[in-house]
């Protein structure tokens, strides 16, 4: 084992490079952000007095991570840590609540929510673009799009906004800007009332995988972003959740509780070849290739 067994640590999750990982460790009522080589051997804990880390990512470039504390009043914020100079630079200042998506995969942006509706900054925390309203940004591999989703009717539905890389070249362009996030929305269950649980891009950035309980049960579907084609990939009649796509889309990772826990599956990126690959009297979540 890595950590102390009598702690609570999740979240964990590999820098872009493989030379690193965190994790959050919770202690005595305190949230903090641990960071290890790929060995498991070099630990160091991030220092601070800003709050609890709620939330964390990489950047592309593995040299610094975006990091969410929530403080006391439950407000919080998104500083920038650098894992050179270990110094920590606040993204956003406000006294709302600030809750992290993710990194552009080219590293000059951040996206994130601000109570309800989502920016863009670049990390430095200046040039803040509103984009719409919404809620869990995630940019997709190719820069292209940003997923998101909207609550309406204790409906949680999946939504991209389309061609996002544009819309950053036209900064300043007040005209073009407003126009293009006008009709850049596109909700992906056009003409169904579809609750999403959990989403995440593929490798390429065209294909979404997203767990859904529409049926009854959390199952695990595809959504092709070119075609607008949705394809089931488990029907198990069990809950599938905490997926997790491989580079270039070759397996994906998932647990089920078909024996009553939650086990680790793996299967191909079509949904064929589903085999259990660990289990354990715990449920695993949280995984990561």
């Amino acid at each position: 084992y890595i950590t102390d067994l009598s702690i609570n640590s999740y979240n964990p999750s590999w820098s872009p490079n493989k030379e690193y990982f965190a994790f959050i460790s919770e202690k005595n009522n305190s949230k903090d952000l641990w960071i290890s080589d790929n060995q498991g051997i070099n630990l160091r804990i991030l220092n601070n007095n800003l709050g609890d880390v709620e939330d964390y990512h990489w950047s592309p470039n593995s040299k610094e991570i975006a990091i969410e504390f929530e403080y006391k009043n439950n407000t919080s914020n998104i500083y920038l840590y650098n894992l050179e100079s270990e110094n920590l630079l606040p993204i956003t200042r406000s006294d709302k609540k600030a809750s992290l998506g993710s990194w552009s995969p080219d590293n000059k942006w951040i996206v994130y929510t601000i109570e309800n509706s989502i920016y863009v900054s670049n990390p430095k925390g200046v040039n803040e673009i509103y984009i719409t309203e919404g809620q869990k940004p995630f940019w997709s591999p190719n820069g292209e799009y940003i997923l998101f989703s909207r609550i309406n009717n204790e409906i949680n539905s999946l939504y991209i906004f389309e061609d996002v890389d544009k819309i950053l070249k036209n900064v300043g362009n007040q005209k073009d800007e407003m126009e293009m996030k006008k009709n850049n929305v596109k909700k992906i269950h056009t003409n169904e009332s579809i609750n999403i649980i959990e989403a995440e891009w593929a490798f390429g950035g065209n294909k979404i995988l997203y767990v859904s309980d529409s049926s009854g049960n959390s199952e695990i579907y595809i959504h092709e972003i070119r075609n607008k084609k949705n394809s089931r990939l488990t029907n198990n009649e069990v809950d599938e959740k905490n997926i997790s796509w491989s580079e270039r889309n070759k397996s994906i990772i998932f647990t089920s509780n078909a024996h009553g826990r939650a086990d680790i599956y793996k299967m191909k990126g079509d949904g064929s070849n589903q085999e259990i690959i660990l289990n354990s009297n715990e449920n695993f979540k949280q995984l990561d290739w």
